[in-house]
């Protein structure tokens, strides 16, 4: 599991780059430097409080936005959904299911052995 450091500064990149900013960009948009931007991106650093709403202020963004859900969490509802929808499936049904994942199965299969 990522740290929060790090997770934080992932998500920050994400925003800048879907607004076409680069680090330097931000950072003169919220008066640090480009150095300050790059630690917090890369987890070496938090970013202060009032950086933080600086940022998201800039980056038009709010603390919503931020996912912070780890991706045990992200699997585990995935997999929860995927078993309530098995267990809703009549018999019928559930061999549909079983001929689509064995589908996607040999799909994933030939996209591994591709890369």
């Amino acid at each position: 599991m990522k740290n929060t450091k790090l997770k934080i500064g992932e998500q920050i990149k994400k925003f800048r780059v879907r607004r076409g900013m680069t680090q330097n960009d931000l950072a003169e948009r919220i008066g640090l430097t480009e150095k300050q931007i790059s630690k917090i991106e890369t987890g070496v650093h938090y970013p202060m409080f009032e950086n933080f709403v600086k940022i998201m202020d800039v980056l038009d963004v709010e603390m919503k936005d931020f996912d912070f859900e780890t991706e045990d969490k992200k699997n585990n509802n995935v997999m929860t959904g995927i078993l309530k929808t098995l267990n809703r499936a009549n018999d019928s049904e559930l061999k549909y299911y079983f001929i689509i994942i064995k589908q996607l199965e040999k799909m994933f299969s030939d996209i591994r052995k591709k890369s």
